[in-house]
């Protein structure tokens, strides 16, 4: 009996032995104190089981000793991350802490050497980037984008020898970019885009990056030249828009890109330059932006080998008067613009066929002639605005314009018909157009309930008589006098007022004058009343006879 009971104690013992992930200065003890300090109850209750290595996200070594992998993105973490948590997981390769709400990281966070990927893009951390980001020395992915990150880029980052991708891009990172990350010769994808980065690029930018493919360092006010990309010999998407960048645009045109947005720089050049060869394969390119440059010379005109091209911008440079180029057979593409690129003659009528055109922007040039029928199903924004453009708008095009994002046909000489139209938008829109649209061609007009007709002859009926009051009136202030030189009006009684036949009654005196209208049917007596009178009124003119008194009918 005394065995059995003691051996009971040892089984429960065994039972009830504490869980590894409560027992401290354990990976587990790490990962669970974390949890319980930065994220809700409910979201700590979908981790706590017997086993930390079994927890969603949480990815363990084989002896089931060590955190590897913790990938905790979109957690509802919140709040500053602290010491001795997940900066103690020594053997940690992965940390994924990204789309969280996390505002700052603890000290011990930049001693986890063995990190090869972290994410902790899309919080709130702000406060500079420590020197001892060096110690990441096997970091291959280091994504901080979309905090608050301030000061300058730390030049230890040239320790980072094996990354492949950097993504600092939305923060507030200030000053140069340091000429260390030309050490980083590894880098697949470099995004530094909006920031607040100035000066120029390193001396050998290009060349120190064989193997980059994707460089965006959009929104910034870098300075730079056409020749510091001279050797990215593998970049495919290249995004320096909204900076300073100068020199040929020839230049910039490397040989495998995909994705060339050089908008809001510098660049000059003529771009018709950039010949159609075996030296440059434009089948390559999907989204080109030149626009806001000082490019001058010709558009170039043939687009026959940049069949998948969907984005073309052109706009705000300083090109020469000429034709519309030749990018109807580009059917593949969704979004055109060419404001202000001195276009004259007429729009092709295939421009509004291509049925994948989403946005079309010919605003501010000299094109003249009609709009041609559109028949582009997906087209969501156009703008037309300040040309010479004359004719009615198509139908076709009148009718897509309620499903529209965007539209704009002012400052032309069109015509349309668009009584679906708020006034606000006419007058927004379709400035200076004519909105020529009959009450035959207004189809709501047709449809008014019968109610709504006989308000309207009423109407009509009281406009009618009003105007013939007022005529009436007008004959009798300067035709129907009964002397040659003096205006003499009877003085009636109130007797003789209340006899008074007709569709009028008047009161009278040297000063005043007053008319009621009695039936709104009266139009007829009115007329023979009129001509009794021998004045006539046809149109704008009055005629009077003044030799005659006008009388009651």
């Amino acid at each position: 009996m005394g065995f059995g009971f003691f051996g009971s104690i040892l089984i429960l013992s065994l039972f009830f032995k504490p869980l590894i992930c409560q027992q401290p200065n354990t990976d587990g003890f790490f990962v669970a104190d974390f949890l319980k300090k930065m994220s809700s109850k409910s979201f700590q209750a979908s981790y706590f089981s017997a086993s930390f290595c079994s927890w969603r996200g949480v990815v363990c070594d084989s002896n089931k000793q060590h955190v590897t992998d913790f990938l905790a993105s979109n957690s509802g973490l919140s709040g500053s991350v602290p010491d001795t948590t997940i900066g103690k997981l020594s053997k940690l390769q992965s940390l994924d802490l990204s789309e969280n709400n996390i505002t700052a990281l603890p000290s011990d966070l930049w001693s986890l050497g063995s990190l090869k990927s972290l994410n902790l893009s899309y919080n709130r951390i702000s406060g500079s980037l420590p020197s001892n980001i060096g110690n990441f020395g096997l970091l291959e992915v280091f994504d901080l984008s979309n905090n608050n990150f301030s000061g300058e880029i730390p030049a230890a980052i040239s320790s980072l020898v094996s990354l492949r991708v950097l993504k600092l891009d939305g923060n507030v990172f200030q000053w140069s970019i340091p000429p260390g990350l030309l050490n980083c010769q590894s880098l697949v994808t470099v995004d530094l885009s909006m920031n607040q980065l100035n000066g120029s690029l390193p001396d050998g930018f290009g060349a120190a990056f064989p193997k980059l493919k994707s460089l965006n360092l959009a929104g910034n006010e870098i300075k730079g030249r056409d020749t510091h990309f001279a050797g990215l010999k593998s970049i495919t998407n290249l995004n320096i828009s909204g900076n300073l960048f100068q020199g040929s645009v020839m230049g910039v045109f490397l040989e495998s890109l995909e994705v060339i947005d050089l908008r809001s720089n510098q660049f000059q050049g003529h771009i018709s330059q950039v010949q159609f060869n075996s030296s440059y394969n434009w089948s390559r390119l999907v989204y080109v932006d030149l626009s806001e440059n000082q490019l001058s010379g010709e558009i170039f005109h043939n687009f026959s080998q940049a069949q998948n091209l969907k984005h073309l911008s052109l706009a705000y440079n300083r090109f020469t008067r000429q034709e519309f180029p030749q990018i109807g057979t580009l059917l593949g593409l969704e979004h055109l613009n060419l404001s202000r690129t001195s276009l004259i003659g007429d729009i092709p009528s295939e421009i509004l066929q291509l049925s994948s055109l989403h946005t079309l922007d010919l605003s501010m040039n000299h094109l003249t002639g009609q709009i041609p029928t559109v028949s582009a199903k997906n087209l969501g924004i156009i703008d037309m605005s300040h040309n010479n453009l004359s004719g009615e708008i198509p139908a076709s095009l009148l009718e897509k314009l309620p499903q529209m994002e965007r539209f704009n046909f002012s400052y032309n000489n069109l015509t349309l018909c668009a009584s679906e139209l708020s006034p606000e938008t006419l007058q927004t829109a379709f400035f200076g157009s004519s909105n020529d649209c009959p009450i035959a061609a207004n189809p709501s007009f047709f449809k008014r309930k019968a109610a709504n007709h006989k308000g309207l002859k009423l109407a009509l009926a009281l406009t009618l008589s009003m105007i013939c009051l007022l005529a009436g009136l007008l004959c009798l202030a300067f035709g129907c006098r009964r002397k040659p030189k003096r205006w003499v009006v009877k003085q009636t009684s109130y007797k003789e007022e209340q006899n008074v036949s007709g569709p009028f009654s008047f009161q009278t005196d040297s000063t005043t004058w007053v008319a009621d209208v009695k039936h709104a049917n009266s139009v007829q007596r009115i007329s023979t009343w009129w001509n009794s009178c021998g004045c006539e009124s046809f149109g704008p003119w009055i005629n009077i006879n003044r030799s005659r008194s006008c009388k009651r009918a």
